[in-house]
């Protein structure tokens, strides 16, 4: 009997990640810097927070917000109805969302790979460490680069490389050697 309840429990399970898969994306691990998301999203500094900012280009309805480290293990985990927003504070559970994983302060120097999956356009995301950050700009692509806040929402952050940045409704990045703060 036991073995037959088994079996059942197998083949649900196997069935229902079958169909789990076809939902969701896949982001799974991932090689060193290599990432498979299709836009790219920034993160700035505020305070004691980290601020995720989608940018125009970006945007679509968000159902999942993940922050996991370089093998894909949560730090911190939410999900929802498909939601539009342009920006989020990572730890915060946003309105409508419920909390899969409570956040854990990542250790210092960790490799962060914020992942937004959206119901359409696939997923968008940034790889950073916390040193990256900076009050007042916004951190994102690859490699990483730094966004006048301003600028950033409406920039040329996911993509159009020949684009100037300087143009009308472009981003501008910074330099790398931004002081500390």
């Amino acid at each position: 009997m036991f073995a037959a309840v088994l079996i059942v429990m197998v083949v649900a399970s196997l069935s229902l990640w079958g169909d789990l898969n076809g939902v969701l994306p896949d982001v799974g691990k991932d090689k060193q810097g290599e990432d498979p998301w299709n836009d790219p999203v920034g993160v700035e500094k505020v305070g004691v927070f980290q601020v995720v900012h989608i940018p125009d280009c970006a945007a679509a309805p968000v159902v999942r917000i993940a922050l996991w480290n370089e093998k894909s293990e949560p730090y911190w985990e939410v999900a929802g109805p498909a939601t539009p927003m342009e920006s989020f504070a990572i730890g915060a559970t946003p309105e409508g969302f419920e909390e899969i994983k409570k956040l854990t302060k990542p250790p210092a120097g960790a490799v962060l790979r914020l992942v937004v999956f959206r119901k359409v356009k696939g997923v968008a995301g940034v790889r950073f460490q916390d040193t990256d950050l900076r009050s007042g700009y916004v951190v994102s692509g690859t490699p990483i680069n730094r966004y006048e806040v301003d600028k950033f929402q409406t920039g040329s952050v996911c993509g159009d490389e020949g684009e100037d940045p300087d143009a009308e409704g472009g981003g501008s990045t910074t330099s790398t050697t931004l002081p500390e703060g």
